[in-house]
């Protein structure tokens, strides 16, 4: 059943982040775990660029460049074992500034607002009153996860190492959730003629979103 099949899916992927999530804290909290803080820390950026290289359309060339990466990394895993906790914070931050930055200059001259985005595919076109209101969540956004990626780089330096990691790993997430939340009430008390959808639905439009090269926003 496709019903079935989307929602294991959901629960493997959601038990994925959450093994990750608790392993990436062991390995950062409690000595000893220095090779596996090394893996995780590299495995999910390498396979990132391979999956994206896959998608290039300089396939070869972008693969033999990932298949360099792998050769350094392997020639330079010592260095990593050590140093792995650099990686970490360049994985966590550099997610959470890119996010921003994609938000963020879809609020240029001309371009439709990642927000209105998401609305349009679940809405249809939007009213002028959807479509200011969903431009300041694009705002709200930008600067919610500006402030994040600032959060993480601060606590790194100036935060004993457990402490940086549970946000990292577990803060961070709680409050991009509390985040979702306060904008369903904030558009409930906005908007209270619009229809309101549940999370999933915005998650599926996000999805949607994204698999369409958001940074590609179409101009207005």
């Amino acid at each position: 059943m496709p019903g079935a099949s989307r929602v294991a899916r959901g629960v493997a992927i959601g038990a994925g982040a959450i093994a990750y999530a608790v392993l990436a804290h062991l390995t950062n909290s409690s000595p000893g775990h220095e090779a596996l803080g090394a893996l995780l820390a590299a495995g999910p950026v390498w396979i990132a660029a391979v999956v994206l290289a896959w998608r290039s359309d300089s396939r070869v060339a972008a693969l033999a460049t990932c298949g360099l990466l792998g050769v350094l990394v392997y020639a330079r895993w010592p260095d990593l074992e050590a140093h792995f906790a650099w990686l970490y914070l360049a994985q966590q931050a550099g997610t959470y500034a890119l996010l921003a930055v994609t938000f963020g200059r879809t609020l240029s001259a001309g371009r439709t607002p990642l927000c209105s985005r998401f609305a349009a595919v679940v809405h249809g076109p939007l009213t002028p009153e959807v479509a200011a209101y969903t431009r300041g969540v694009t705002l709200a956004w930008t600067l919610f996860l500006g402030a994040i990626t600032v959060a993480l780089v601060l606590l790194y330096f100036l935060a004993p190492r457990p402490l940086w990691s549970a946000f990292a790993n577990f803060g961070a997430a709680i409050l991009i959730a509390l985040m979702f939340a306060a904008e369903y009430l904030v558009r409930r008390s906005v908007l209270p003629d619009m229809r309101h959808d549940g999370l999933l639905t915005t998650l599926r439009a996000v999805t949607r979103v994204a698999l369409h090269h958001p940074a590609a926003t179409p101009r207005a």
